[in-house]
């Protein structure tokens, strides 16, 4: 998930950035990158550009242009991002309205309010930021990532093996594929040329995954040990009630 705060004030902007992180680490959800930080709105939209960020936080008093019409100028190109104030005071609550703000926290607001509001977010962008289009043999595919069950290299061209059954061969390369699925927990390098989502995985074995569809896959044994403490770290997570993003 990408994220920009916009604030004046250091000591808010570093606390909130603080709070962020400590959200998706309990969640697990992968911030990629790290929160960027911009110390005026005027900053901000130096960079900005439609699809960048997929939530912005905006104190609404700051020197300069006001978070309210960084709002206004934010929307006159991306209407889909998630735009969530934190101000002093309720003032603009009504306006925010007009620029579709998701959420307006006021300062201070608990750590559960940020989390409320962080969440109620997520929960819209999740199916959309964990899908991924890819080049294939007629076109293009749009792969869910929680759909599948696992990947595979071979003879120069990758086949997704999903959890329906269904198989798909795509024509992206390997390094990016594995850059994109790798930066979420569930997807695990366990073998070479093979991702598999350990959400597909019913037991681990000595040597390998036994998938709920009964296949077995394989782990490498120079991999083993660290592909061991990733699943146990993940059924730790699910059994514990934490989101699996």
């Amino acid at each position: 998930m990408r994220i920009a705060i916009v604030d004046d004030l250091t000591d808010d902007i570093k606390a909130l950035e603080h709070d962020i992180t400590r959200w998706a680490q309990e969640n697990n959800i992968p911030l990629v990158p790290s929160p960027a930080l911009f110390a005026s709105g005027e900053a901000f939209l130096e960079t900005f550009q439609k699809g960048l960020y997929d939530i912005i936080f905006l104190d609404i008093y700051m020197d300069g242009i006001t978070g309210m019409d960084t709002a206004r100028r934010i929307r006159a190109l991306d209407g889909d991002c998630r735009l969530i104030f934190i101000t002093s005071t309720i003032e603009f609550a009504v306006d925010s309205y007009d620029v579709d703000s998701s959420y307006y926290l006021v300062k201070p607001y608990p750590y559960e309010k940020l989390c409320q509001a962080l969440t109620r977010c997520s929960a819209s962008l999740i199916e959309n930021s964990q899908s991924l289009l890819v080049p294939a043999k007629n076109g293009s595919v749009r792969l869910f990532l929680h759909s599948i069950a696992y990947t595979e290299y071979s003879n120069r061209r990758i086949l997704v093996h999903q959890k329906n059954g269904e198989e798909l061969t795509v024509t992206i390369s390997q390094k990016e594929l594995s850059e994109t699925l790798l930066a979420y927990p569930y997807f695990c390098d366990c073998y070479r040329g093979i991702l598999v989502n350990l959400e597909s995985v019913s037991r681990l074995l000595d040597d390998g995954f036994l998938l709920d569809s009964g296949q077995t896959i394989p782990i490498s044994r120079l991999k083993y040990r660290e592909v061991r403490e990733q699943f146990l770290q993940f059924s730790y997570a699910a059994t514990r009630g934490g989101a699996i993003p």
